[in-house]
């Protein structure tokens, strides 16, 4: 009877594999070997053409510049969400009448659609007439500068990302056994003590499942720069999925279609394979 209903089981799950084969696998193994053949436009595969295709896109300097955009972006959006958001968690870790008025602030973010935000954020630093130059005085001409449009960027970036963060980490912070806080309290251990040695230690799993949220985000970035600025000026804020947009969509660029995607995907299992790695090293520590 027990066997009879393991296999039950796995009927059960059958719908979703054959879903997820269908629309996640079979694309991602059709895009990897589209990568090594030229195509035609029906997406016929007419000659195999080895790492052809993958030398042609290392060799265009918007690829490139792509990635070097992204990296960027990488380096100050993570760190800046992650400390944002761990600052609003622990504000309000405790439990009161006060922190949860505070808290329904910090969760308003998940209110806006990604396009409603962006382009609110498009509005906030147009370069003609920015909210932001009136509130802080400043006279920059946001969306029109390299610099200053990734920082416009990174900035909606933030925004879109804040409130599921927050809500993961102040998750993980209530979850703490009371009986650990309290056997602190009785040893004596201050609150700057309590926080850094025992809070913190016990949410680093939440932590760093949120650090490689935010570089999936940052991979997959494109309907932020789509919105605001449209990969400009002279292409210099385009992201490895910009780039994509344009070539596949707007260029219909069979080629650098299936190469980009297989590069995305590939990296995108690179990092899944570094968290679960991460992840048991710090069971076992």
């Amino acid at each position: 009877m027990h066997k009879h209903n393991d296999k039950r089981a796995y009927l059960y799950i059958l719908p979703a594999l054959a879903l997820t084969f269908l629309f996640s696998y079979y694309p991602f193994f059709k895009a990897f070997i589209s990568s090594f053949f030229t195509e035609n436009q029906m997406g016929e595969l007419i000659s195999f053409v080895g790492l052809d295709n993958y030398k042609a896109l290392f060799s265009n300097q918007y690829f490139i510049q792509s990635i070097r955009t992204t990296l960027l972006i990488t380096v100050i959006f993570v760190p800046v969400n992650t400390f944002l958001t761990l600052l609003a968690a622990s504000f309000v870790r405790r439990e009161s009448r006060s922190n949860e008025i505070i808290g329904s602030v910090y969760i308003i973010p998940l209110a806006f659609s990604m396009s409603l935000s962006a382009l609110i954020f498009k509005q906030m630093f147009n370069p003609s007439n920015s909210i932001i130059n009136r509130i802080f005085g400043l006279d920059i001409i946001w969306l029109n500068d390299r610099t200053s449009a990734l920082i416009a960027i990174i900035a909606l970036c933030v925004f879109l990302d804040f409130a599921l963060d927050y809500i993961l980490i102040l998750s993980a912070f209530r979850k703490i056994e009371r009986n650990i806080i309290e056997a602190s309290l009785i040893d004596g251990a201050n609150e700057a003590q309590r926080y850094f040695l025992i809070e913190l230690p016990q949410i680093s799993s939440t932590l760093l499942m949120t650090v490689f949220i935010a570089l999936k985000d940052v991979l997959l970035i494109s309907a932020p720069v789509m919105l605001m600025t449209e990969g400009g000026p002279f292409r210099s804020t385009e992201t490895i999925m910009y780039y994509y947009y344009i070539e596949a969509f707007r260029g219909s660029n069979k080629a650098a279609e299936s190469t980009i995607s297989s590069l995305v995907v590939l990296f995108s299992a690179f990092l899944l394979a570094a968290y679960s790695i991460l992840q048991k090293r710090r069971r076992h520590a």
